[in-house]
């Protein structure tokens, strides 16, 4: 597997998926290692975890250097050439563009997965965290778009997530995009099952109690979330949020809990434990997810759903995918904070219908979007890929 970072080093949902998969590969019978950049100094260059991955982490130029950004690139590389000499004839499953070029490049044969369009990514949110000059900005989002580009176009076999990545994808190359496989995210169902769990003096005192977990950018509409709190409140005034993430817009929206009197009603947990997050998602009566754009997948909708919590998301990306099926009225009007706002109300408004969900969400999700269930899918994807080898 070879990916930007790996989960627990950074836990967003690419990085947990590319984890998980590896993990119950590993439960399967398969020897796997992960090469990923080292993200935290005190991560080890090379370890084994307790699930059986092995993960190989190679060093990148500080990010606040002048030279992370042209560098990035060329350490990368010789990262993937050293490890994949080692590998020998292993099957090569690329999850991130940058680790993927130089295999593009060789003409090494790969399976890519396309979770979201990168080059998007760094357009929308990713280029403030980098110290590279406005002027050069454009010019680096194109060469990430053309590089991602020529890594859909040369992989051996393609995975995509929803049929959201594959239109992201069509964008990209339309071949690439007719010949990809739609393979869901999994998720951890062993963890993100319903159960109890336990409410802190805040928590216990919502009713309702409304959960999101973020990274706080503009992108994951927070902000239009926290806007549309005082419409949800004037038709429940006992309603509280609870906010898990960190990110860029945290000030700002601190600032706007402060505008908007929201003071009591709204709390910011910061980023949490994944024993946490199970717990916040089974004691939530609704997570809502606001996405403002590139939602590849939802693996945060994903888990919360996993955990018998009704979820409410706006009708971008994949969420549709995802929530349509199981309620058409869990699919906000629109991305906007009275869409949104709507959305919430109509759902906590009605206690039966909640059951209802409640009642499908433990019948259809386990099932569905286990790892048990999709990876066994991905083992096909690479029967076939070794294969086409083979003809070759």
């Amino acid at each position: 597997m070879l990916t930007n970072a790996v989960a627990p080093d950074k836990l967003g949902g690419l990085e947990r998926i590319v984890r998980e998969l590896a993990a119950e590969l590993v439960q399967r019978g398969s020897r796997v290692t992960v090469l990923a950049k080292r993200v935290n100094d005190g991560d080890p260059r090379d370890e084994t975890g307790d699930d059986g991955v092995v993960v190989e982490r190679y060093r990148l130029a500080s990010r606040s250097s002048r030279l992370f950004a042209p560098m990035y690139p060329i350490h990368t590389a010789r990262a993937v050439r050293s490890s994949v000499r080692r590998a020998g004839t292993a099957v090569l499953h690329a999850h991130f563009p940058v680790p993927a070029l130089p295999l593009a490049l060789g003409r090494k044969p790969y399976v890519y997965s396309f979770h979201a369009p990168v080059y998007r990514e760094l357009l929308l949110e990713r280029h403030t965290r980098y110290p590279l000059a406005r002027p050069l900005q454009p010019v680096a989002v194109e060469g990430l778009r053309r590089a991602e580009r020529l890594v859909v176009r040369r992989a051996t076999r393609i995975i995509v997530l929803s049929e959201y990545a594959r239109s992201e994808l069509h964008l990209l190359d339309p071949r690439a995009a007719e010949r990809a496989t739609l393979i869901a995210g999994g998720i951890d169902t062993d963890r993100f099952s319903p159960g109890s769990g336990r409410r802190d003096a805040w928590s216990a005192e919502a009713e309702p109690l409304i959960f999101t977990a973020r990274r706080l950018t503009p992108r994951t509409g927070v902000l239009e979330l926290l806007s549309a709190m005082p419409t949800i409140l004037r038709s429940l005034p006992r309603a509280r949020l609870a906010i898990a993430g960190a990110g860029s817009s945290e000030s700002l929206l601190r600032e706007r809990v402060a505008q908007l009197g929201l003071a009591g009603s709204v709390r910011f947990v910061g980023r949490i434990s994944d024993a946490d997050l199970v717990n916040s998602y089974r004691t939530a009566d609704l997570v809502v997810i606001p996405s403002q754009a590139l939602e590849g997948f939802g693996l945060t909708t994903a888990e919360a759903l996993a955990c018998g919590t009704p979820v409410v998301g706006t009708p971008i990306g994949a969420t549709p995918e995802l929530l349509a099926g199981i309620d058409a009225g869990l699919v906000a009007a629109d991305a906007t904070p009275d869409g949104i706002a709507a959305a919430v109300v109509e759902v906590l408004s009605d206690s039966g219908r909640v059951a209802g969900i409640r009642r499908k969400l433990g019948e259809t999700v386990a099932s569905e979007l286990s790892w048990r269930s999709v990876a066994p899918r991905y083992l096909e994807e690479y029967r076939q890929f070794s294969a086409a080898l083979a003809r070759r």
